[in-house]
Protein backbone atom coordinates (compact mmCIF):
# COMPACT_ATOMS: atom_id res chain seq x y z
CA UNK A 1 0.00 0.00 0.00
CA UNK A 2 1.43 3.38 -1.02
CA UNK A 3 2.21 5.76 1.81
CA UNK A 4 1.16 9.36 1.54
CA UNK A 5 3.21 12.16 3.05
CA UNK A 6 1.42 14.31 5.60
CA UNK A 7 3.51 17.26 4.34
CA UNK A 8 1.76 19.23 1.58
CA UNK A 9 3.59 19.01 -1.76
CA UNK A 10 3.50 22.81 -2.00
CA UNK A 11 6.10 22.96 0.80
CA UNK A 12 8.57 21.13 -1.43
CA UNK A 13 8.34 23.46 -4.41
CA UNK A 14 11.42 25.49 -5.44
CA UNK A 15 9.87 28.84 -4.53
CA UNK A 16 9.21 27.74 -0.95
CA UNK A 17 12.72 26.33 -0.66
CA UNK A 18 14.31 29.57 -1.90
CA UNK A 19 12.20 31.56 0.57
CA UNK A 20 13.26 29.24 3.40
CA UNK A 21 16.94 29.57 2.54
CA UNK A 22 16.60 33.34 2.15
CA UNK A 23 14.79 33.57 5.48
CA UNK A 24 17.62 31.62 7.12
CA UNK A 25 20.16 34.05 5.65
CA UNK A 26 18.02 37.00 6.76
CA UNK A 27 17.80 35.61 10.30
CA UNK A 28 21.49 34.86 10.86
CA UNK A 29 22.51 38.27 9.54
CA UNK A 30 19.84 39.86 11.74
CA UNK A 31 21.38 38.02 14.70
CA UNK A 32 24.79 39.25 13.57
CA UNK A 33 23.49 42.84 13.67
CA UNK A 34 21.99 42.37 17.13
CA UNK A 35 25.10 43.14 19.18
CA UNK A 36 25.77 46.70 17.91
CA UNK A 37 22.15 47.63 18.62
CA UNK A 38 22.26 46.42 22.25
CA UNK A 39 25.89 47.26 23.03
CA UNK A 40 25.05 50.30 25.23
CA UNK A 41 22.81 48.13 27.43
CA UNK A 42 25.33 45.27 27.46
CA UNK A 43 28.08 47.64 28.62
CA UNK A 44 25.89 48.74 31.51
CA UNK A 45 24.73 45.24 32.40
CA UNK A 46 28.20 43.71 32.54
CA UNK A 47 29.81 46.90 33.87
CA UNK A 48 32.51 47.02 31.21
CA UNK A 49 33.97 49.96 29.30
CA UNK A 50 33.81 50.68 25.58
CA UNK A 51 37.31 49.31 24.99
CA UNK A 52 36.26 45.87 26.21
CA UNK A 53 32.95 46.21 24.38
CA UNK A 54 34.83 46.60 21.12
CA UNK A 55 36.77 43.41 21.88
CA UNK A 56 33.40 41.64 22.13
CA UNK A 57 32.35 43.13 18.77
CA UNK A 58 35.63 42.00 17.25
CA UNK A 59 35.09 38.46 18.54
CA UNK A 60 31.77 38.39 16.69
CA UNK A 61 33.38 39.82 13.55
CA UNK A 62 36.15 37.21 13.53
CA UNK A 63 33.59 34.46 13.87
CA UNK A 64 31.28 35.86 11.19
CA UNK A 65 33.88 36.62 8.56
CA UNK A 66 37.23 34.88 8.87
CA UNK A 67 35.58 31.59 9.82
CA UNK A 68 33.63 31.58 6.55
CA UNK A 69 36.81 30.29 4.91
CA UNK A 70 36.98 26.98 6.87
CA UNK A 71 33.16 26.84 7.00
CA UNK A 72 33.06 26.57 3.21
CA UNK A 73 35.01 23.30 3.45
CA UNK A 74 32.54 21.59 5.82
CA UNK A 75 30.40 18.70 4.59
CA UNK A 76 31.28 19.48 0.97
CA UNK A 77 29.53 16.43 -0.46
CA UNK A 78 26.64 16.08 1.99
CA UNK A 79 23.32 17.22 0.56
CA UNK A 80 21.31 17.32 3.80
CA UNK A 81 20.96 20.71 5.55
CA UNK A 82 21.96 19.44 8.99
CA UNK A 83 24.92 21.81 9.30
CA UNK A 84 22.74 24.65 8.03
CA UNK A 85 20.36 23.97 10.92
CA UNK A 86 23.32 23.74 13.30
CA UNK A 87 24.56 27.14 12.12
CA UNK A 88 21.14 28.66 12.79
CA UNK A 89 21.09 27.15 16.28
CA UNK A 90 24.61 28.42 17.02
CA UNK A 91 23.71 31.93 15.83
CA UNK A 92 20.61 31.86 18.02
CA UNK A 93 22.79 31.35 21.08
CA UNK A 94 23.32 35.11 21.17
CA UNK A 95 20.23 35.22 23.39
CA UNK A 96 22.40 33.72 26.15
CA UNK A 97 23.58 37.29 26.76
CA UNK A 98 20.30 37.71 28.62
CA UNK A 99 20.98 34.70 30.85
CA UNK A 100 24.51 35.70 31.84
CA UNK A 101 24.84 37.35 35.27
CA UNK A 102 26.56 40.70 35.69
CA UNK A 103 29.63 38.93 37.10
CA UNK A 104 30.19 36.80 33.99
CA UNK A 105 33.93 36.68 33.15
CA UNK A 106 34.77 38.83 30.16
CA UNK A 107 36.44 35.99 28.23
CA UNK A 108 33.23 33.93 28.38
CA UNK A 109 31.29 36.73 26.67
CA UNK A 110 33.95 36.88 23.93
CA UNK A 111 33.86 33.10 23.58
CA UNK A 112 30.08 33.19 23.19
CA UNK A 113 30.34 35.85 20.47
CA UNK A 114 32.99 33.82 18.63
CA UNK A 115 30.69 30.78 18.81
CA UNK A 116 27.70 32.77 17.56
CA UNK A 117 29.79 34.25 14.75
CA UNK A 118 30.91 30.77 13.70
CA UNK A 119 27.26 29.75 13.38
CA UNK A 120 26.57 32.76 11.17
CA UNK A 121 29.62 31.87 9.07
CA UNK A 122 28.37 28.31 8.51
CA UNK A 123 25.03 29.44 7.08
CA UNK A 124 26.53 31.60 4.33
CA UNK A 125 28.38 29.06 2.12
CA UNK A 126 25.95 26.23 2.88
CA UNK A 127 22.94 28.43 2.15
CA UNK A 128 24.44 29.34 -1.22
CA UNK A 129 24.89 25.64 -1.96
CA UNK A 130 21.19 25.24 -1.19
CA UNK A 131 20.26 27.83 -3.82
CA UNK A 132 22.54 26.11 -6.37
CA UNK A 133 20.60 22.84 -5.93
CA UNK A 134 17.36 24.50 -7.06
CA UNK A 135 17.71 24.45 -10.82
CA UNK A 136 14.07 25.16 -11.70
CA UNK A 137 14.57 28.80 -10.67
CA UNK A 138 17.14 30.85 -12.60
CA UNK A 139 20.33 31.67 -10.64
CA UNK A 140 19.81 35.31 -11.63
CA UNK A 141 16.75 35.23 -9.37
CA UNK A 142 17.64 32.75 -6.63
CA UNK A 143 21.13 34.04 -5.76
CA UNK A 144 20.22 37.77 -5.58
CA UNK A 145 17.16 36.87 -3.50
CA UNK A 146 19.34 34.94 -1.06
CA UNK A 147 21.99 37.70 -0.89
CA UNK A 148 19.51 40.57 -0.57
CA UNK A 149 17.82 38.87 2.37
CA UNK A 150 21.15 38.94 4.21
CA UNK A 151 21.59 42.66 3.52
CA UNK A 152 18.13 43.33 4.92
CA UNK A 153 18.69 41.17 8.00
CA UNK A 154 21.99 42.87 8.79
CA UNK A 155 20.37 46.28 8.38
CA UNK A 156 17.31 45.52 10.51
CA UNK A 157 19.18 43.64 13.27
CA UNK A 158 20.37 46.67 15.29
CA UNK A 159 16.90 48.22 15.32
CA UNK A 160 14.96 45.05 16.17
CA UNK A 161 17.32 44.17 19.01
CA UNK A 162 17.29 47.73 20.36
CA UNK A 163 13.47 47.79 20.40
CA UNK A 164 13.29 44.44 22.18
CA UNK A 165 15.90 45.38 24.78
CA UNK A 166 14.45 48.83 25.41
CA UNK A 167 11.11 47.19 26.25
CA UNK A 168 12.18 44.08 28.17
CA UNK A 169 15.87 44.54 28.96
CA UNK A 170 18.35 41.99 27.67
CA UNK A 171 15.71 39.30 28.26
CA UNK A 172 13.89 40.75 25.24
CA UNK A 173 16.45 38.90 23.13
CA UNK A 174 14.65 35.65 23.97
CA UNK A 175 11.97 36.58 21.42
CA UNK A 176 14.56 36.03 18.68
CA UNK A 177 14.55 32.31 19.44
CA UNK A 178 11.03 31.95 18.00
CA UNK A 179 11.95 32.56 14.32
CA UNK A 180 15.18 30.56 14.76
CA UNK A 181 13.27 27.46 15.88
CA UNK A 182 10.64 27.92 13.14
CA UNK A 183 13.34 28.14 10.47
CA UNK A 184 15.11 25.00 11.69
CA UNK A 185 11.79 23.17 11.41
CA UNK A 186 11.13 24.73 8.00
CA UNK A 187 14.46 23.44 6.64
CA UNK A 188 13.22 19.93 7.37
CA UNK A 189 9.67 20.25 6.13
CA UNK A 190 10.49 22.11 2.90
CA UNK A 191 12.95 19.34 1.96
CA UNK A 192 15.84 21.72 1.32
CA UNK A 193 18.87 20.02 -0.25
CA UNK A 194 22.41 21.26 -0.81
CA UNK A 195 24.27 21.00 -4.09
CA UNK A 196 27.55 19.08 -3.82
CA UNK A 197 30.58 21.34 -3.84
CA UNK A 198 32.04 21.46 -7.35
CA UNK A 199 35.35 22.48 -8.74
CA UNK A 200 35.62 25.77 -10.56
CA UNK A 201 36.03 24.01 -13.89
CA UNK A 202 32.58 22.44 -13.65
CA UNK A 203 30.85 25.81 -13.78
CA UNK A 204 29.95 27.09 -17.22
CA UNK A 205 31.54 30.32 -18.31
CA UNK A 206 29.24 33.33 -17.99
CA UNK A 207 27.55 34.61 -21.10
CA UNK A 208 29.20 37.47 -22.92
CA UNK A 209 26.56 39.91 -21.76
CA UNK A 210 27.15 38.91 -18.12
CA UNK A 211 30.94 39.19 -18.48
CA UNK A 212 30.85 42.77 -19.64
CA UNK A 213 31.31 44.33 -16.17
CA UNK A 214 33.86 41.66 -15.18
CA UNK A 215 36.21 41.84 -18.19
CA UNK A 216 39.46 43.70 -17.60
CA UNK A 217 38.69 45.19 -14.15
CA UNK A 218 40.38 48.59 -13.74
CA UNK A 219 42.25 47.34 -10.62
CA UNK A 220 44.32 44.22 -9.97
CA UNK A 221 43.43 41.80 -7.19
CA UNK A 222 45.76 43.26 -4.56
CA UNK A 223 44.41 46.75 -5.23
CA UNK A 224 40.83 45.50 -4.89
CA UNK A 225 41.76 43.88 -1.56
CA UNK A 226 43.19 47.18 -0.28
CA UNK A 227 40.23 49.26 -1.51
CA UNK A 228 37.72 46.82 -0.02
CA UNK A 229 39.58 46.54 3.30
CA UNK A 230 39.65 50.32 3.82
CA UNK A 231 36.04 50.73 2.70
CA UNK A 232 34.85 47.92 4.99
CA UNK A 233 36.80 49.36 7.93
CA UNK A 234 34.87 52.61 7.59
CA UNK A 235 31.60 50.70 7.32
CA UNK A 236 32.29 48.47 10.31
CA UNK A 237 33.14 51.48 12.50
CA UNK A 238 29.91 53.27 11.62
CA UNK A 239 27.70 50.17 11.77
CA UNK A 240 29.06 48.93 15.10
CA UNK A 241 29.73 52.11 17.08
CA UNK A 242 26.99 54.44 15.82
CA UNK A 243 24.25 53.22 18.25
CA UNK A 244 26.55 53.51 21.28
CA UNK A 245 27.60 57.02 20.28
CA UNK A 246 24.03 58.18 19.72
CA UNK A 247 22.78 56.65 22.97
CA UNK A 248 25.62 57.25 25.41
CA UNK A 249 27.03 60.53 24.09
CA UNK A 250 24.03 62.22 22.49
CA UNK A 251 21.25 60.73 24.65
CA UNK A 252 18.98 59.86 21.72
CA UNK A 253 17.61 56.57 23.10
CA UNK A 254 18.34 52.93 22.33
CA UNK A 255 15.61 52.39 19.68
CA UNK A 256 16.72 55.49 17.76
CA UNK A 257 20.35 54.35 17.88
CA UNK A 258 19.38 50.96 16.48
CA UNK A 259 17.18 52.56 13.84
CA UNK A 260 20.04 54.80 12.69
CA UNK A 261 22.33 51.79 12.22
CA UNK A 262 19.48 50.09 10.36
CA UNK A 263 19.10 53.07 8.00
CA UNK A 264 22.83 53.05 7.24
CA UNK A 265 22.71 49.33 6.41
CA UNK A 266 19.48 49.67 4.44
CA UNK A 267 20.95 52.51 2.40
CA UNK A 268 24.04 50.45 1.67
CA UNK A 269 21.90 47.48 0.55
CA UNK A 270 19.70 49.66 -1.65
CA UNK A 271 22.74 51.29 -3.22
CA UNK A 272 24.38 47.92 -3.89
CA UNK A 273 21.28 46.56 -5.61
CA UNK A 274 20.90 49.72 -7.70
CA UNK A 275 24.52 49.63 -8.83
CA UNK A 276 24.19 45.94 -9.65
CA UNK A 277 21.36 46.76 -12.05
CA UNK A 278 23.06 49.80 -13.58
CA UNK A 279 26.42 48.20 -14.36
CA UNK A 280 24.86 45.51 -16.53
CA UNK A 281 25.21 47.93 -19.44
CA UNK A 282 27.72 50.40 -18.02
CA UNK A 283 31.27 50.28 -16.61
CA UNK A 284 31.47 49.93 -12.84
CA UNK A 285 34.40 52.30 -12.18
CA UNK A 286 32.37 55.56 -12.16
CA UNK A 287 29.94 54.11 -9.60
CA UNK A 288 32.75 53.04 -7.25
CA UNK A 289 34.62 56.34 -7.45
CA UNK A 290 31.54 58.55 -7.69
CA UNK A 291 29.85 56.89 -4.74
CA UNK A 292 32.85 57.52 -2.51
CA UNK A 293 33.31 61.10 -3.74
CA UNK A 294 29.69 61.95 -2.98
CA UNK A 295 29.30 59.76 0.10
CA UNK A 296 32.20 61.20 2.10
CA UNK A 297 30.79 64.78 2.35
CA UNK A 298 27.31 63.37 3.10
CA UNK A 299 28.74 61.28 5.94
CA UNK A 300 30.64 64.30 7.31
CA UNK A 301 27.43 66.36 7.27
CA UNK A 302 25.61 63.60 9.14
CA UNK A 303 28.30 63.36 11.82
CA UNK A 304 28.11 67.13 12.37
CA UNK A 305 24.30 67.07 12.62
CA UNK A 306 23.78 63.70 14.33
CA UNK A 307 22.26 65.27 17.46
CA UNK A 308 19.23 66.22 15.37
CA UNK A 309 16.84 63.38 14.60
CA UNK A 310 16.19 64.55 11.03
CA UNK A 311 19.84 63.78 10.24
CA UNK A 312 18.90 60.08 10.11
CA UNK A 313 18.03 60.74 6.46
CA UNK A 314 21.66 61.63 5.83
CA UNK A 315 23.04 58.42 7.34
CA UNK A 316 20.84 56.43 4.99
CA UNK A 317 22.13 58.44 2.03
CA UNK A 318 25.72 58.06 3.26
CA UNK A 319 25.33 54.28 3.33
CA UNK A 320 23.77 54.32 -0.14
CA UNK A 321 26.73 56.24 -1.57
CA UNK A 322 29.85 55.47 0.45
CA UNK A 323 29.63 51.78 1.33
CA UNK A 324 27.47 50.33 -1.44
CA UNK A 325 30.28 49.72 -3.92
CA UNK A 326 31.72 46.75 -2.02
CA UNK A 327 29.69 43.99 -3.79
CA UNK A 328 30.93 45.35 -7.12
CA UNK A 329 34.51 45.04 -5.87
CA UNK A 330 33.75 41.40 -5.07
CA UNK A 331 32.43 40.85 -8.60
CA UNK A 332 35.53 42.48 -10.10
CA UNK A 333 37.83 40.27 -8.01
CA UNK A 334 36.70 37.21 -9.97
CA UNK A 335 38.63 38.22 -13.09
CA UNK A 336 41.15 40.70 -11.67
CA UNK A 337 44.82 40.32 -12.58
CA UNK A 338 46.99 38.48 -10.07
CA UNK A 339 45.80 36.76 -6.95
CA UNK A 340 45.17 33.09 -6.09
CA UNK A 341 42.59 30.67 -7.52
CA UNK A 342 38.91 31.51 -7.66
CA UNK A 343 37.84 29.92 -4.36
CA UNK A 344 40.71 31.47 -2.43
CA UNK A 345 40.26 34.93 -3.90
CA UNK A 346 36.54 34.91 -3.14
CA UNK A 347 37.27 33.87 0.45
CA UNK A 348 39.87 36.64 0.78
CA UNK A 349 37.82 39.46 -0.78
CA UNK A 350 34.77 38.56 1.34
CA UNK A 351 35.77 36.93 4.62
CA UNK A 352 39.31 38.29 4.60
CA UNK A 353 38.57 41.98 4.08
CA UNK A 354 35.64 42.01 6.50
CA UNK A 355 37.55 39.96 9.05
CA UNK A 356 40.60 42.23 9.04
CA UNK A 357 38.33 45.30 9.09
CA UNK A 358 36.79 43.83 12.24
CA UNK A 359 40.25 43.39 13.76
CA UNK A 360 40.95 47.06 13.01
CA UNK A 361 38.04 47.83 15.31
CA UNK A 362 40.22 46.71 18.26
CA UNK A 363 42.77 49.57 18.25
CA UNK A 364 40.08 52.03 17.20
CA UNK A 365 37.95 50.98 20.17
CA UNK A 366 40.88 51.36 22.56
CA UNK A 367 41.49 54.83 21.15
CA UNK A 368 37.82 55.70 21.68
CA UNK A 369 38.08 54.47 25.27
CA UNK A 370 40.93 56.92 25.92
CA UNK A 371 39.95 60.04 23.98
CA UNK A 372 36.18 59.51 23.77
CA UNK A 373 33.88 57.99 21.17
CA UNK A 374 32.83 61.32 19.63
CA UNK A 375 36.26 62.18 18.12
CA UNK A 376 36.58 58.66 16.69
CA UNK A 377 33.13 58.83 15.09
CA UNK A 378 33.80 62.29 13.67
CA UNK A 379 36.91 60.91 11.95
CA UNK A 380 35.37 57.64 10.70
CA UNK A 381 35.00 59.11 7.19
CA UNK A 382 38.81 59.06 6.83
CA UNK A 383 38.72 55.34 5.98
CA UNK A 384 36.40 56.05 3.04
CA UNK A 385 38.78 58.80 1.94
CA UNK A 386 41.70 56.35 2.18
CA UNK A 387 39.71 53.85 0.12
CA UNK A 388 39.03 56.48 -2.54
CA UNK A 389 42.71 57.51 -2.54
CA UNK A 390 43.81 53.89 -2.95
CA UNK A 391 41.33 53.44 -5.80
CA UNK A 392 42.63 56.52 -7.64
CA UNK A 393 46.31 55.73 -7.11
CA UNK A 394 46.08 52.09 -8.20
CA UNK A 395 43.76 52.62 -11.13
CA UNK A 396 45.11 51.00 -14.28
CA UNK A 397 46.06 53.34 -17.07
CA UNK A 398 44.25 52.48 -20.30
Amino acid sequence: MKKHSIIPASLHNPGTQILTLSAAHFMVDLLGGTLPGVLPEALRHFNINLGLGVVILTSMSIGCNIMQIPAAMLDRNNRTPRLLALGLAMAGMIVLLAAMPETTPFFLICLLMLFVGAGIAIVHPLGLRGTQHITRIAPSISTPTFMTSGFLGSAIGPWISAVLVSGWGLKGLYFLLIPVVLLIVALRFTNVKLAPDRSVSSHPAPAAADRRSEELPPWNFRSLMLIAFLLNTGTIIVQNLLPTWLVNDLGLGLPFGGMSAMLFGAGSAAGSLSIGVLIRKRPARPFILGGLMLGIPVLICYLLLAQYRFAAILICLAGMLASSGYPILVAMARNADGGPGLSARMALIVGGTWGFAGIMLLPIGQLACRIGLAPVMHLSWIFYLLSLTAALLTLKRR
